[in-house]
């Protein structure tokens, strides 16, 4: 037995003292000795630490880990984290930013505190959120009309498509009109300068005056469906026609069953 422990003495005392070696840090003589390491760190994982309130506004606080890589069997720094403060609402955004960096070169700064965790330096992009459009202060679309010091542009550069023919004592649309309203509707959201468009509708004599509203109507839900913003169009309503004589004896043309478009308010001329 004592021959035994002769032979497996040694071997325990080598392996105890390279286990006190590697307590005592990979530096030579002990320690950690990380100075004057720099290199490239690896980014391990994004998350939200924190959301902070502050009334009117949230913030968040999202958090990159990054592990320093090591060259030739070097001895690295262990991993540290990076926190970047941003509006709650641009979470998602700042996470997305993250993740896109996902190796930056880095370095241990000026070594203070626990030197075996020392502070560290990474070339992370600096975040900008994203710009937020300027609210509106005022009347917009066909509302501007409704307020007075709101001049329109008059005549408008922009001249749409039209006459919307309808058949006698329908509103209904048909195939030309839907056709029309597709190249109304193109037209409109191709340019933004464009803020109201009047629709105006006429019925013809004998025609109840009614149905010169209905036709209007049936125009604005043709361009809306479309993807024409509802605040962009407006329609005119149409008065009782005044007639000199019977309606019955006034001549009925096609021109009579239409609906025209006019663009009544357009900035930016």
């Amino acid at each position: 037995m004592r021959r035994w422990r002769s032979l497996v003495e040694p071997a325990s005392f080598t392996a105890l003292v390279s286990l006190l070696s590697a307590c005592n840090g990979p530096g030579p003589g002990g320690g950690c000795h990380y100075e004057s390491w720099r290199g490239t760190c690896a980014l391990r994982g994004v998350r939200t630490e924190k959301i902070i309130e502050r009334f009117p506004q949230s913030f968040v606080v999202v958090e990159a880990t990054y592990e320093p890589v090591s060259q030739n069997g070097e001895f690295t720094p262990p991993p540290f984290d990076k926190r970047v403060l941003a509006p709650a609402d641009d979470e998602m955004d700042l996470t997305e930013f993250l993740k896109k960096q996902t190796s930056v070169t880095c370095s241990v700064a000026n070594p203070v505190g626990d030197p075996c965790a020392p502070t560290m330096e990474a070339a992370i992009a600096q975040y900008v959120p994203p710009q937020t459009a300027a609210k509106q202060t005022g009347p917009v679309g066909c509302a501007k009309i409704e307020h007075e010091g709101n001049a329109l542009d008059t005549p408008a550069p922009v001249k749409l498509p039209g006459p919307f023919q309808f058949e006698a004592d329908s509103s209904a649309d048909t195939d030309a009109s839907r056709k029309l309203a597709d190249t109304a509707a193109q037209m409109i959201l191709r340019d933004p300068k464009i803020e109201c468009v009047a629709i105006k509708g006429q019925s013809a004599p004998g025609e109840p005056f009614t149905l010169a509203n209905e036709r209007s109507q049936t125009v604005r839900r043709l361009l809306e469906t479309r993807g024409v913003d509802h605040s962009r169009v407006i329609v005119f309503e149409a008065t009782a026609p005044t007639y000199t004589a019977s309606p019955d004896d006034q001549p009925v043309l096609a021109e009579h069953r239409r609906v025209h478009l006019a663009v009544v308010v357009y900035t930016g001329k």
